[in-house]
């Protein structure tokens, strides 16, 4: 059985249609967000700490530079897929923006 509980029923679209909302908001549905923000993490997925020196695998996952060292030493594989790294660690510049556009705002949103 499918649960159709997203759906009106007639005598709620005729309310709306006498009421003049009929699709009034219908485009709030649709409504996709500009945010990129989503697919990057804030911790490191090791220590589960603020990022320090970020870098990113070729799986797109990110890490400390030393967190993502240590774990190398232990298995080549990435920790959180374990897909083969090959020890490609490239500087993460999308999160290194991100710390310095949050560092920049940081004194000015704090009251003194």
């Amino acid at each position: 059985m499918h649960d159709r509980s997203d759906y009106k029923s007639g005598w709620q679209l005729e309310r709306e249609w006498q009421a003049k909302e009929y699709g009034a908001h219908e485009n709030d549905n649709f409504e996709i967000s500009d945010s990129d923000d989503d697919d990057i993490p804030f911790a490191c997925y090791i220590c589960r700490e603020k990022f320090c020196s970020p870098v990113v695998t070729k799986c797109k996952h990110y890490f400390c530079e030393a967190c993502a060292i240590k774990h190398y030493k232990k298995s080549k594989k990435c920790f959180v897929c374990e897909k083969n790294t090959g020890g490609i660690f490239n500087p993460a510049k999308e999160i290194i923006a991100k710390m310095k556009a949050a560092e920049a705002e940081g004194p000015e949103g704090e009251e003194s």
